[in-house]
């Protein structure tokens, strides 16, 4: 194939997004601007320079340093203190001041505030950048000399996201794994299907929405962060960086989230179109936030594997009563509370059937099965629900009975009920594709890879 030829090739699909910044590493600072700055005291104003860093360790945070030729007091208000730089001004809290001994009156710091520069302009579009996703495979897209299945899109409510992997994922990814902590992995575009301007709090509404649902995906907290808007000629006009504290550091954890094989375009956007129209009602909008708060700490195994027992709990509950009593109406708010006739037990049956799930122990978790002809337990429902009981509960013969059980019998309820939880939420949002099975345990992943059974 000639040259001409493979350009000829590549225009025919998309380009990727380009990355307004960058991480070659685990953990690589961000510096977001570098030139004068100016530290404001009430109607004192001190002139320097020195540059503004996004840090990702210990946790994600924006910091300064500061440096002056001029005379500088050795004291501050360290509450009323603000750094003006770029016709903007944030908030911010003193670190480290010079002594009377420094030679060099150098002045370190973080933003307690988020920075927004142009708040009132009108956005054509919005990049933004993600971390620790995963390296899923998706739409095609051109690089300068490659093609490669880079994008996810998603589509609703007359919005176009566009996320794509950046260029060198893999390498980033085997640095996260080994070093932990963040790069970015992703940026994305958003934008209108109508092609009108929107304004950055529209924007910031349903990047919001956007961080729920890639947090759900990949089992931790992530987050849209950086964000950098455009106008109709491509030329930024807005901007926004806040030290966002609704990201995870990298974690070897699971979720449902397929990324060893070709996403199903269609379902994912049924998937993303259905979780957007809950999260607009008032019915759901409050428990979409704590079920997946709940199933993200469960995940992370907080408190370790009993308190994701007590957690999965909490999120059935909530979503029992959600789905059969404010949704679906199958049943009075009266009846949801009176335990004799809808135990925790029966509550968690209803809603698996409801979502079409079998209350089968799978035969892969052979520890529980064991525990399960053992202890007389009909299904995975009363597995999951007596042993959250006895961890509760003030009943010591129970709590003896089950607590002593092998930690191997535990991991397989927690995944039990992980896997019981993705798969309620799945299809609450609608989702009708293919999902990673954590109950499967087979060696090879894409093994692992399950319809829906609503499907």
């Amino acid at each position: 194939m000639s040259i001409e030829d493979f350009k000829s090739l590549l225009n025919q699909y998309l380009p990727a997004i380009v990355s307004s910044y960058q991480t070659s590493e685990a953990n690589h600072d961000i510096q977001l601007y570098e030139g004068l700055l100016e530290i404001i005291q009430g109607e004192t104003v001190y002139q320097g320079k020195g540059s503004v860093v996004f840090k990702w360790l210990p946790s994600p945070d924006i910091k300064f340093d500061f440096s002056t030729q001029a005379s500088f007091p050795h004291r501050l208000n360290f509450d009323q203190t603000y750094l003006k730089f770029l016709e903007t001004r944030a908030k911010v809290n003193i670190l480290s001041l010079p002594t009377i001994f420094d030679e060099n009156l150098e002045i370190l710091g973080c933003l307690s505030e988020p920075v927004e520069l142009n708040s009132n302009a009108d956005l054509f579009s919005v990049n933004f950048h993600l971390t620790n996703f995963h390296n899923f495979r998706g739409t095609q897209i051109s690089r300068s000399n490659s093609i490669s299945s880079d994008r996810l899109i998603l589509e609703a409510e007359g919005w176009r996201i566009c996320i794509d992997n950046v260029e060198n994922l893999e390498y980033i990814i085997k640095s996260l794994k080994l070093e932990g902590g963040y790069a970015i992995t992703h940026v994305g575009k958003l934008e209108r299907f109508d092609k009108k301007t929107f304004s950055s709090k529209e924007a910031e509404e349903i990047l919001e929405v956007l961080h729920w649902f890639l947090s759900f995906c990949r089992g931790f907290r992530i987050s849209p962060i950086l964000l950098v808007g455009q106008n109709s000629r491509g030329k930024k006009v807005w901007e926004k960086w806040h030290s966002n504290q609704l990201i995870s550091p990298w974690k070897g954890v699971n979720s449902w989230f397929i990324d060893s094989t070709a996403l199903n375009t269609q379902s994912m956007n049924e998937f993303f179109a259905g979780f957007l129209t809950l999260w607009q009602t008032n019915t759901w909008n409050d428990s979409i936030r704590l079920a997946i708060h709940w199933y993200l700490e469960s995940n992370a195994q907080a408190g370790a594997v009993q308190g994701s027992i007590i957690l999965l709990q909490a999120a059935f509950e909530l979503l029992a009563g959600t789905l059969l009593v404010e949704d679906k109406k199958k049943i009075t708010q009266e009846e949801f509370d009176n335990t004799r006739k809808y135990p925790a037990t029966e509550k968690l049956k209803y809603l698996l059937l409801e979502c079409g799930i079998s209350l089968d122990i799978p035969e892969t978790l052979t520890d529980l099965l064991k525990a399960a002809e053992e202890l007389k337990w009909n299904n995975g429902v009363q597995a999951l629900t007596e042993t959250r009981n006895a961890l509760i509960h003030a009943n010591p013969k129970k709590r003896k009975r089950l607590l002593n059980r092998s930690f191997y019998e535990k991991i397989d309820i927690v995944n039990l009920g992980l896997w019981y939880l993705e798969l309620v939420l799945l299809n609450i949002f609608g989702y009708k594709g293919k999902y990673l099975s954590r109950v499967t345990r087979k060696k090879i992943e894409y093994e692992n890879i399950q319809t829906v059974p609503w499907a």
